[in-house]
């Protein structure tokens, strides 16, 4: 194929190939990481407190007051949502 000259372009110009990326947090799904963490915490903690409220076992109180209040510090830190 002999060069274009020099004011004229490539009627079809050739692709590159996208480069494939791992799946992540980023910009695209607008979910911080701390909200997305503080999240499921906030729903096991609340578990256990209501198992706490049916079996009346202390280690559940502790453990569910613990948890849910490390998962509503992580929510309140997020950013984007």
């Amino acid at each position: 194929m002999t060069p274009l000259e020099p004011g004229r372009r490539e009627v079809n110009p050739s692709r590159r190939t996208p480069a494939r990326r791992a799946p992540s947090f980023g910009r695209s799904t607008g979910v911080s990481v701390p909200i997305s963490i503080g999240l499921p915490l906030i729903a096991v903690g609340l578990a256990l407190i209501v198992a706490a409220v049916n079996r009346g076992g202390t280690a559940y109180w502790i453990s569910g007051a613990v948890i849910l209040g490390v998962g509503l510090s992580l929510f309140a830190t997020g950013k984007r949502l």
